[in-house]
């Protein structure tokens, strides 16, 4: 029997590319205390990744979310107000927020095809308060009235959100994917003037490049 040689080239292997950029947008809901649930807000932002090994990626990026709930009295850290809403009757407080969102995320890719991959992420976000809008109806003195206050650019807190999400990629090209990714965001400390614990939560739609 002879044996006839194979000439035939061996495959080159892909280049997976090190960075990523992309844009993404994500229908969001927010609570405290699971007192209430509004109508989903949307988010927008851009992402940037670094791939550490074929399966480990350092994500980040900056988003900007509207967080907006209605949260109970006794939900809030008056602090130095204490004294003077105690005069006044009223149960719920509403807040309507302007958030800067940058996360520090590590994304781990546990099912990886050609085509598509599957993914966990953990990280934590640090929030930016850009601008900050609370209202109630309240009683004094027998007579019904609403306050209202706005609060700029007041309130900074690092890494005080806990990130949670998995994901699904799809391929498009070697550099194009697009991607679904559902998450959480769950309150390590108190958020806002009121020091509120915020929960957000919602679905990732986005579109990446990678170089």
């Amino acid at each position: 029997m002879v044996s006839v040689p194979n000439d035939a080239p061996l495959p080159v292997p892909v280049r997976q590319p090190r960075f990523y950029v992309g844009v993404v947008g994500a229908p969001d809901v927010t609570t405290v205390k699971f007192a209430s649930v509004q109508s989903p807000l949307l988010n927008v932002g851009v992402t940037l990744e670094y791939r550490l090994t074929n399966r480990l990626r350092l994500t980040t990026g900056l988003l900007r979310s509207t967080k907006q709930y209605t949260a109970r009295r006794e939900d809030y850290n008056w602090g130095a107000f204490s004294q003077q809403v105690a005069q006044y009757d009223f149960k719920d407080v509403e807040g309507t927020c302007q958030v800067l969102d940058v996360p520090l995320n590590l994304r781990y890719d546990l099912l990886t095809q050609p085509q598509y991959k599957v993914f966990g992420s953990l990280g934590l976000s640090s929030f930016f308060m850009q601008r900050e809008r609370y209202s109630y109806p309240y009683v004094y003195q027998n007579m019904a009235r609403y306050a209202e206050w706005e609060v700029v650019n007041a309130n900074r807190h690092l890494f005080s959100i806990a990130n949670l999400s998995f994901g699904y990629e799809r391929s498009l090209s070697t550099r194009w994917s697009l991607q679904a990714e559902p998450y959480l965001k769950l309150p390590l400390g108190g958020v806002g003037v009121g020091k509120v614990q915020l929960v957000s939560g919602g679905i990732f739609f986005g579109a990446k490049y990678g170089f």
